[in-house]
């Protein structure tokens, strides 16, 4: 078996609350506790873990954009971290055996594409290994029974079958549907209802047969009667020749597309408002269209006269703006260059007038040239069309219209030479066209008189429009019977399957029950009740629900926890659920994130909850958030400190992000700054204030009891004096810093150098140095540095209440405190 995967570190930088770069290490000590009040940013430590492993690289609760109350991937990234120019990032190393691997993911951009180590330990991950206290109790009081069903399943690795359960039984539900689907059945009915015109609404072999023998055959021939509804009765075979015989005489039909033919040629009809008598066709348009183009040839002919002398049109139109009404004329003709007194016209006046009047000239010759290309145009188009229409009607003619036939022939040829040649007369051709016209209207008048409906072509085709119903009908009840056929052999294949898929199910199912139930009885007690985990009885159709039951009482077995249990209790139902899932299914990475989970519980509870953990999951690393500092102090007393890491949030700085009590401001940091070019006040402080607190914790020096609205928070100053205080009384006396004339310790109540760099002052050149900075953190590292073991070189010291003096915190030491002469070098 391949050792689990385990997480080395996680790091943070520019994410949630995380703006500066924080890296949680489990090298040495595999599971992690934080404390810190609500918004300190604890969460988002978890929530690191969530995006890491997240397939679409967002938190559940942001959602992929910002809509309704999610804000998208947008609030992954730290609000300032652009600014600053920090990389939104989460790193994680991950280590399985001796095999060690990393990867990084971005919390910016639109892919945020997941690292390959990340998908591998994911795959591990068959229960979500993230548990969070306000999303805890959905699984007991809100999934549906479904829900829970699919959510076992995938804890289970069943996800396969479940699909397989699924597909069966949607397939199973469509064919069922379908088999008792009487659609197809109705619309044969609704079809029949309107070829018998009502008489028949519903499918019936004796009257609809009736109706094809009385309604439709018997107006024909009394004594042509089907026997059967069927292509191969007598009477259909008939019926079937009598109309292919109809069909061969000249009908209706072919009369009225000799008729359509002729009018396509020439045609009247009268108008219904005026009464007035419209001629059309292609005959009378060509000659209307021939006629409109010889009056344009005249018109045009007759202004090309008066506009003979076109050749000078572009002379008059650049000599008009020169002799314009108004305009200064030339006293010199600017092409002959002759006095304009002595030209023709004799003066500007008369080359004005004449210039208008040939203008004038030019613009209706232009007009009537216009005229003359439309018209060539029509009658081009015209021409087109009668010639493509004569043979229409002719191809239609028989041997009795031989004579018209004989004139279209004729008047096509004329027409086809046009207008090379003269335009023949087509008064015989339309005397003839419209005597046809007058001939075939009364022939169609007396057959529809004669005929009407009943022809045998008409029966022949509502007789196969019913023949069409009684296939489809008899299709459909075909279909029907197959598919109830497959829909039995589907049920009883569904049942075969789900039955074994259901058995196991619920034998894994039983596997799960009792670690549940034993994490169950931890929290709550001994007697608690057990919650069973059942799927529907077996010869319940949809085996796909997981139902939470428990006997509440004798007369209360069998119901759903929800309705019944303390709100505590429902969440131990759902926590021990989840955390026995993690155990038996995620064996290939035992991870375990607990973010505030304790909200529900009292301090007895608490403590138990802690004591689970520290007795059945100490295989598993496990990180826990919380805001419950009683629960966090239950953690540190029952769980192994080789193991784990505890920590506490002091606070939230919007300009670096949650602020750790064991995070320390280094030397390196304040360097960093200098090499930077950047003060460095703030950290000096920061670290001589941290260097202070812990020296004084080790020390156990005596302070005031602060008021209760800041009843932790000690200044600078006060650790300062606290601590020259308890040097003085055990007569410890560190040596003078170089430079420094007074005790280095009231150096430090004051804290000038750094006031300077860290504090807005009023003068105007009250600005920090960074000199400064670094010669009073010379001095300052002087200072600290005596506070060293002389024995072992250690810093960590202890002051138990029988002694006077510190000693050294290591048990192979223990020496008492003196101060340590400071490295050579230093000053």
């Amino acid at each position: 078996m391949a050792d689990p995967y385990f997480l080395q570190s996680l790091a943070l930088s520019g994410f949630r609350a995380y703006l500066q770069p924080k890296t949680f290490d489990f090298s040495k000590k595999r599971c992690l506790a934080i404390f810190a009040p609500n918004g300190s940013g604890k969460s988002s430590v978890i929530d690191a873990l969530e995006f890491m492993f997240s397939k679409d690289g967002t938190l559940e609760r942001l959602g992929q954009r910002a809509i309704n109350n999610q804000a998208g991937p947008l609030a992954l990234a730290h609000n300032l971290a652009e600014e600053a120019k920090i990389a939104s990032t989460v790193t994680i190393d991950v280590v399985s055996g001796k095999n060690a691997a990393n990867g990084s993911r971005s919390a910016t951009g639109a892919k945020r594409p997941i690292p390959a180590v990340a998908t591998t330990v994911n795959a591990c991950f068959a229960v979500p290994p993230i548990i969070r206290g306000h999303t805890l109790r959905t699984f007991v009081e809100i999934h549906t029974p479904e829900q829970r069903y699919a959510d076992v399943a995938n804890w289970l690795q069943l996800g396969p079958l479940v699909e397989v359960q699924k597909n069966i039984r949607s397939l199973r539900a469509q064919v069922k549907a379908a088999a008792e689907d009487e659609a197809a059945l109705q619309r044969v009915d609704t079809q029949l209802a309107k070829e018998t015109a009502q008489a028949v609404k519903t499918w019936d072999e004796a009257a609809v047969l009736s109706h094809a023998n009385t309604s439709v055959l018997a107006p024909l021939d009394p004594a042509l009667m089907m026997a059967a509804l069927a292509a191969g009765d007598p009477a259909y075979l008939e019926l079937e020749a009598r109309a292919k015989a109809e069909d061969n005489k000249i009908g209706l039909a072919g009369l009225r597309q000799i008729r359509n033919a002729a009018a396509a040629l020439r045609a009247e009809t009268k108008d219904a408002e005026s009464g007035e008598i419209i001629v059309s066709g292609a005959i009378p348009t060509f000659e209307t269209a021939v006629a409109t183009l010889l009056v344009a040839e005249s018109k045009e002919a007759e202004e090309r006269g008066k506009a003979a002398s076109t050749v000078f049109q572009a002379l008059w139109k650049a000599a008009e703006p020169l002799f314009a009404e108004g305009v200064a004329a030339p006293d010199i003709c600017p092409v002959c260059a002759t006095p304009v007194a002595d030209t023709a016209a004799g003066s500007a006046g008369a080359i004005r007038e004449h210039l208008a009047k040939h203008l004038e000239e030019l613009a209706d010759y232009a007009a009537a040239k216009k005229t003359l290309d439309g018209a060539k145009t029509a009658a081009t188009r015209a021409h087109t069309q009668l010639l493509a229409a004569l043979p229409g009607l002719t191809g239609l003619l028989g041997d009795g219209e031989a004579a018209l036939k004989a004139d279209l022939i004729d008047y096509q040829a004329g027409i086809a030479g046009w207008p090379q040649t003269v335009l023949p007369s087509s008064a015989d051709v339309v005397a003839a066209i419209i005597k046809l016209l007058a001939t075939l209207d009364q022939a169609i008048a007396d057959i529809e008189s004669k005929q009407g409906d009943h022809t045998y072509i008409k029966a022949k085709a509502k007789i196969d429009r019913l023949l069409e119903l009684q296939a489809d009908r008899n299709l459909a009840l075909r279909t029907r019977d197959e598919l109830g056929k497959l829909s039995n052999a589907l049920t009883a294949q569904a049942t075969i399957i789900s039955a074994e898929i259901r058995k196991k199910v619920q034998s894994l199912l039983d596997k799960l029950q009792t670690p549940m139930n034993d994490i169950y009885k931890l929290i709550q007690g001994a007697g608690a009740k057990p919650i069973r985990l059942e799927l529907p009885a077996e010869d319940d159709t949809n085996q796909q629900r997981l139902n939470l039951l428990i006997d509440f009482a004798k007369n209360r077995t069998g119901v759903q926890p929800g309705g019944y249990l303390s709100d505590s209790q429902i969440h131990s139902v759902a926590l021990a659920l989840r955390m026995a899932a993690i155990k038996q299914f995620n064996a290939g990475a035992p991870i375990i994130a607990l973010d505030d989970i304790v909200t529900s519980y009292d301090a007895d509870h608490r403590r138990t909850i802690a004591g689970l953990i520290a007795t059945m999951f100490g295989d598993c690393q496990i990180l826990i958030t919380t805001h419950d500092e009683r629960f966090f102090n239950y953690l540190k007393d029952q769980l192994e400190a080789k193991a784990w890491h505890f920590t506490r949030i002091i606070g939230l700085d919007p300009a670096y992000g949650p602020r750790f009590a064991d995070h320390k401001v280094s030397d390196e940091m304040i360097e960093a700054r200098w090499v930077a070019g950047q003060s460095a006040a703030n950290e000096m402080r920061q670290a001589e204030e941290e260097w202070l607190l812990g020296i004084c914790r080790d020390f156990g020096v005596s302070v005031r009891i602060r008021p209760l609205e800041r009843a932790y928070s000690y200044e600078r100053s006060e650790l300062a004096s606290a601590l020259a205080g308890l040097l003085k009384d055990a007569k410890l006396a560190p040596a003078l810093v170089p430079g420094v004339n007074n005790r280095f310790l009231d150096s430090l109540v004051k804290g000038e150098i750094e006031n300077f760099g860290s504090h807005f002052q009023d003068g105007p050149y009250g600005d920090g140095s960074i000199g400064d900075e670094k010669a009073r953190w010379e001095e300052f590292k002087i200072f600290r540095s005596q506070f060293a073991c002389k024995k072992c070189s250690r810093t960590k010291f202890q002051r138990p209440f029988t002694l006077k003096k510190p000693v050294c915190a290591h048990d192979g030491c223990e020496a008492q405190f003196e101060f340590a002469a400071a490295p050579a070098g230093m000053a």
